[in-house]
């Protein structure tokens, strides 16, 4: 398997040198979600249907998103696979199909996170992408914040401690409703789940 800390210093990626892996992150005690770790899992409904996991630790740098969405377009059934690795502000995701990943870097949770609380920083990404806070509500006991947006393409979120428990989302003319169906705590993932394997190689 592939060390994420070593990839980011042997991939000649001009622009990625201000990124934080997260242990770098973490050392600097700073924080993405007040939570350690955690597993969620995800039922996807609506015009589409699949499941969604992730699982996250180091208080939220280091992460494991992974998707299954069936849906029907113009008579074909399609399958979307999304698996996405966190390592601090680099995001991989990668092909199962080709073996191949890209990689981007997305600093916007870092560079508020030393001088915001983890609440303060998620309420401060979600007004930059043009959320409105509604009244809360509760998910699977959980007190949520509920944020919608005009024109965008996800339309509603509930967010509990900066986390995702419920997703409403309008891809083209398809309404898509994610909800939280299992939330874990304290589960301590094992690294080898946040690693690359060996044969992939990035998408040139």
């Amino acid at each position: 398997m592939k060390r994420l800390t070593i990839l980011l210093t042997v991939v000649p990626f001009f622009g990625f040198s201000q990124a934080q892996n997260a242990d770098k992150l973490r050392s600097q005690d700073l924080k993405k979600y007040e939570i350690k770790s955690a597993e969620i899992k995800y039922e996807i409904s609506g015009d589409a249907e699949g499941q969604e996991m992730m699982t996250f630790d180091n208080y939220g740098w280091t992460s494991l998103r992974k998707q299954v969405m069936t849906f029907e377009l113009y008579g074909i059934t399609s399958t979307q696979t999304v698996y996405e690795i966190t390592d601090g502000d680099l995001v991989y995701r990668l092909n199962p199909d080709d073996s191949t990943y890209l990689m981007k870097r997305d600093l916007k949770w870092s560079q508020q996170a030393s001088y915001k609380n983890p609440s303060q920083v998620s309420e401060a990404i979600l007004f930059s992408m043009g959320g409105t806070q509604q009244a809360d509500s509760t998910l699977k006991g959980k007190s949520c914040q509920v944020w919608t947006f005009n024109g965008k393409a996800i339309q509603e979120m509930w967010i509990w401690k900066g986390l995702v428990m419920k997703r409403r989302a309008k891809l083209g003319d398809r309404n898509i409703v994610t909800v939280a169906t299992e939330v874990n705590l304290d589960v301590a993932p094992g690294p080898a789940i946040f690693e690359i394997p060996d044969y992939f190689r990035i998408k040139e």
